[in-house]
């Protein structure tokens, strides 16, 4: 009997090792084939085949084998299945037969940072990629005892999506379901294994906490070379506003190779004025054809028997000696002039005078049509046009306007270059596996011996000492005579050409789909700088992750937001392995737990997690919101230009991703790792595990709801009783059944927790501040101070912090745009998707900067961290990072946007120029020449003082503007009010003491934040609100309400001045009585 049906990929697929990155190809992977139930070669495994094979030890079965024996506690019958076929259909493959890539980090458990040479790349087949599945069955033996039925309800298994492919299960990978009409039922239901049971759980959760799980491409690595080979030409492709004549004229002069991007600037710098001179010259120059009526031919129309009237003659005056480029142009002078003798035009057109002329005439169209796309001057045309001959003059005249361009190419030239720059690891990779070729290749023709191959200092020609100590290195297992087998050698060769391919191809994808408007920022450009559109703008630093699936409907590749199962994992074992070594201590029981748990090399994980995707992945762009970061030198208060980041971030209810997690036989033995798993869910649930990056800056801390759960078992009176209780169970085929939605399902997380033992029972937890073995506080565990702080702010001074993206308000004034900017909210960057309900507040990266640089002055952090063991107070507090491979920490303090309830707003309107204004003697002055004055504290930190607003502020009624030399923008007044939070562990009593102190000061003192903080902008007051606590962790976890494990804080008690440097300094500089 032959089977027949299709296995869709409900999630990527992986299959390979490893070591590998390349999903395993059919046969020696020339073709680039792919099957599900193809031979797998290894070399020390016989060959085995996917489905129904076995490993020659014995230790590997096939997949179809494995579920055979979990349901009925047998082998699969020998014969039963003679052959399974399983190959993606031809319209599922991408013209190129490569598919996604898929890659990962590990973060270091002491840092929450990125382990280094930690992370992983692999190819995946495209999520909703279809393969046809056949299946070989022996009529005879299905015949015999249970088989029919067991075969039956194994392929039910299939159809139920119960079934995983591949490696990375537990990271969201492999999941597949059958589409197969079976043609046989059966006849009664099988024995089946008394162990076997399946639980699901259903998870969603929106984007109304912000979230962004950064895509891992468009970075440039600090630990690399900053510069690689580039050639002038993908440089000047870069600059949007270059004329293509201009641009083509450049390249042959400075397109070549480049020695540097800053001696190439100077280049551009240089030349660009000589080729706009030349290229106007040109334009100008040669013989040019013209039409002329001449006085006399005018009167000689005038004479005669059908001479024109004296009035005509006297319409057409003004066009004699005028020259016209075509008697078309002519004609139709004529027509208009003569009105309703216009069929005299004709008669006109004979009298007219053909005549050419060499030489040089100014080109005032194509001046015009350079000044417009460059924003040159165009009333520079006159001074132009009278150096028409002198090319010297008009490089020096055009040298002067171009500097007003240079700053914004160089931007994009900047721009530019680090996109070319990122993802060098790719570039290291192709260098490195194009040598691995080279020596694959030597040991094919005989090129190295075996004396060579053992010999430690022998280095192949043309080889790196590095790549061939790596190579050797990875293949010391393998006897030298096995290594030249050909045919090995020769799959290998098409493998490292493959990857080569397949991760340029991929780049390529990914440079296209970054560079899309929707992943591009607002810039500044045009002319005078002034306007604000994508077209000026580069790729975002930080992106969502995306991968590529299979769209049944488009016939085609697509990307797909998702957030990886190995991100969810990930936030999962981090947040449970910090709570059980909390309670339990670094044991060997501990470690065992988290590994039965989530798996470890060498041994399955219990739980599965999947890829957590959209419910309505559609409508995309008003879900997408944008948050720029600059980091700001504490002695000017300016920003770092090259510090500057902006991030695209999820937000809004309507965003929601669903997830979910499979756990199969849950045994007795494994009830502490259930309750573990379903602690971490309810954490989740309550917004304690994070997802994505930027957990400091208050992104990623989702809440969850748990919106199903299936439990399936085979025994309805075995552990399920535990977890359950007496629910009632429904029969469906081999199963008992629960399913359960909504508050439902929630209910029967929460009581299977009730039922299960504690993780506090019986443990004592010391709570001790956890320290690495380099001697910095670990986020290993939870120990120290741990808690939340609620947190008001009361506006004091108007406030202004710019939107991100596109101004919400545009005019133009004289010729320039004119810009008017709204208060930051948690919008969109596109001004046209922004609606009228906006969310304003206060960015959390802004409150965390302000907090921040006091921090640093309170704690005397001036000297920089040399490395990660020796940071200074704020670096080791709030994070940092270092250079090199493993110097970076991430802070122990996370802080949300200060979201404003019914702000009051209103406009202003201040002059660009205003440094002559200085606060002295209790009044704003105007000083002719004086310096704006700065007040530092011990020479390193600046602090804004609290000023009334300077006599040139203008509050205005709207936005309308009447000059363009002044900015435009809307603040929040003073008595409104925010509210924010701040999650802080592992604090010292003398860090929190500080910190305290640092946030809600003293009387009569208060913080300053955001724009124009010299002219008297930004005042603002925080106080700590009394439903800020700390968190006892012994009585979290065992059960207790949270009203017995959230200690209340009593801030007054916190209070303690001792500990903060500069204090008087810091006390004068931040009074506010002068508001």
């Amino acid at each position: 009997m032959i089977l027949e049906g299709r296995l869709v990929a409900e999630t990527p697929i992986y299959r390979g090792n490893s070591r590998k990155v390349l999903f395993t190809r059919d046969g020696d992977g020339t073709h680039r084939l792919v099957s599900l139930a193809g031979e797998v070669a290894g070399t020390a495994q016989s060959l085995m085949d996917a489905f129904i094979g076995r490993s020659r030890d014995g230790r590997n079965i096939g997949l179809l084998d494995r579920m055979w024996r979990r349901l009925y506690g047998s082998p699969l019958p020998e014969g039963l299945i003679t052959e399974v076929r399983c190959e993606l259909r031809d319209e599922c493959y991408p013209r190129d037969r490569f598919f996604d890539l898929r890659m990962g980090i590990k973060l270091d458990e002491d840092r929450w940072a990125a382990e280094a040479n930690a992370n992983y790349k692999i190819e995946t087949l495209f999520r909703n990629s279809v393969f046809d599945l056949t299946m070989q069955v022996n009529d005879w033996i299905l015949r015999r005892d249970e088989n029919q039925a067991k075969l039956y309800y194994l392929l039910q298994e299939l159809k139920e999506g119960r079934f995983w492919f591949g490696g990375g299960k537990s990271r969201g990978l492999g999941r597949c379901r059958l589409e197969m009409d079976i043609p046989f039922s059966p006849p009664s239901l099988p024995r089946v294994s008394p162990g076997a049971n399946h639980l699901t759980i259903f998870l969603s959760f929106s984007a109304v906490n912000p979230i962004l799980v950064g895509w891992n491409w468009g970075r440039v690595t600090p630990e690399l070379p900053s510069f690689i080979a580039i050639e002038g030409r993908l440089l000047l492709e870069g600059i949007r506003d270059l004329p293509e004549p201009i641009k083509d004229r450049l390249s042959v002069a400075i397109g070549g190779p480049i020695l540097s991007p800053e001696d190439w600037k100077k280049q551009l710098s240089e030349y660009l004025p000589r080729v706009i001179a030349a290229w106007l010259r040109e334009q100008s120059s040669g013989e040019r054809e013209f039409w002329v009526l001449s006085s006399s031919a005018l009167a000689k129309l005038g004479r005669g028997k059908y001479g024109l009237s004296k009035k005509l003659l006297e319409s057409l005056e003004p066009f004699v000696d005028q020259p016209f480029s075509s008697l078309e142009e002519a004609e139709e002078a004529f027509k208009e002039a003569l009105g309703k003798k216009a069929n005299m035009a004709k008669r006109v057109i004979n009298a007219m005078e053909h005549k050419s002329l060499r030489g040089l005439e100014f080109n005032t169209v194509a001046w015009l049509e350079i000044a417009k796309s460059l924003g040159l001057n165009p009333s520079l045309s006159e001074n132009l046009a009278e150096r028409i001959g002198d090319e010297a003059a008009m490089v020096e005249i055009l040298s002067r306007e171009c500097r007003k361009l240079l700053p914004r190419f160089f931007q994009q030239i900047d721009q530019q270059v680090k996109l070319i720059q990122s993802d060098s690891w790719v570039d290291e990779e192709i260098a490195k596996r194009e040598e691995h070729i080279k020596i694959k290749m030597m040991l094919l023709n005989g090129e190295i011996d075996e004396r060579e191959w053992s010999d430690p200092d022998f280095v192949p020609r043309g080889i790196t000492p590095s790549t061939w100590e790596e190579f050797v290195k990875s293949h010391r297992r393998v006897r030298f005579r096995y290594m030249l087998n050909p045919r090995n050698l020769r799959k290998s060769i098409t493998n490292d050409r493959n990857y080569i391919g397949f991760i340029k191809t991929y780049r390529d994808k990914v440079r296209l789909e970054l560079a899309q408007p929707y992943n591009t920022d607002f810039r500044q450009g045009g002319p005078s700088n002034r306007e604000i559109s994508r077209r000026y703008g580069k790729p975002y630093d930080r992106v969502f992750t995306r991968m590529l699936t299979w769209s049944p409907s488009a016939e085609g590749e697509g990307w797909e937001i998702y957030i990886p199962g190995s991100t969810v994992k990930g936030a999962f074992r981090k947040r449970a392995s910090q709570v059980l070594r909390t309670l339990w201590g670094e044991s060997r029981e501990t470690e065992e737990v988290l590994n039965n748990l989530f798996g470890t090399q060498g041994r399955r994980a219990l739980v599965f997690f999947s890829d957590a995707y959209l419910v309505d992945p559609a409508d995309l762009e008003r879900a997408w919101c944008s948050m720029d970061g600059v980091r700001m030198d504490p002695r000017t208060g300016r920003p770092i230009e090259d510090a500057k980041a902006d991030y695209l971030f999820a937000y809004g209810e309507n965003l929601i991703f669903r997830l979910r997690l499979d756990i199969q036989d849950i045994s007795e033995e494994e009830l502490e790792e259930i309750s573990l798993l379903l602690n971490t869910i309810r954490d989740f649930q309550n917004g304690d595990v994070p997802l994505g990056g930027e957990k400091t800056n208050g992104l990623g801390w989702v809440n969850a709801s748990v919106t199903g759960l299936q439990w399936l078992t085979t025994d309805p009176n075995d552990v399920g009783k535990k977890l359950f209780g007496d629910r009632e169970l429904r029969r469906d085929g081999i199963w008992y059944k629960l399913e359960l939605d909504g508050e439902e399902a929630e209910e029967a997380i929460r009581s299977a927790l009730r039922s299960l033992p504690s993780l506090s029972e019986g443990r004592s937890s010391a709570q001790k501040l956890p320290l690495s073995r380099l001697g910095f506080i670990s986020h290993r565990a939870f120990g120290g101070r741990c808690g939340m702080l609620h947190v008001e702010g009361e506006v004091l001074s108007p406030i202004t912090i710019r939107e991100s993206g596109e101004p919400s308000f545009k005019t133009t004034l004289d010729e320039l745009p004119v810009n008017g900017w709204d208060f930051f909210s948690v919008s969109p960057p596109d001004a046209s998707l922004r609606g009228n309900d906006k969310i304003y507040a206060l960015p959390s990266k802004s409150i965390r900067g302000t907090i921040r640089h006091i921090y640093s002055i309170a704690s005397n952090s001036k000297e920089q961290s040399p490395d990660i063991t020796r940071l200074n107070p704020a670096d080791s507090l709030f994070g940092w990072v270092g250079l090199g491979p493993n110097q970076a920490i991430m802070g122990r303090l996370s802080f949300s946007f200060a979201t404003f309830d019914k702000p009051e707003l209103s406009w202003f309107k201040v002059p660009f120029f205003y440094g002559e204004w200085q606060y002295t003697d209790g009044e704003w002055k105007k000083v002719a020449e004086g310096e704006t004055y700065k007040l530092l504290i011990d020479d390193t930190w600046r602090i804004f003082p609290h000023v009334p607003l300077a006599p040139i502020v203008e509050r205005i009624e709207d936005f309308k503007p009447d000059t363009p030399q002044a900015d435009y923008f809307r603040a929040i007044m003073p008595g409104s009010k925010c509210r924010f939070t701040i999650r802080f562990w592992n604090l010292e009593d003398q860090e929190l003491q500080r910190l305290i102190w640092c946030l809600t000061l003293e009387e009569g003192l208060a913080h300053k934040m955001g724009k124009l903080r010299y002219l008297g902008f930004g005042s603002i007051r925080f106080k700590i609100l009394p439903t800020s606590y700390f968190i006892d962790w012994s009585k979290r976890y065992a059960g207790r309400p949270e009203d017995e494990w959230r200690l209340p804080i009593d801030v007054g008690e916190w209070i303690n001045t001792e500990v903060i440097d500069h204090y008087e300094e810091l006390r004068k500089a931040l009074n506010a009585e002068r508001i």
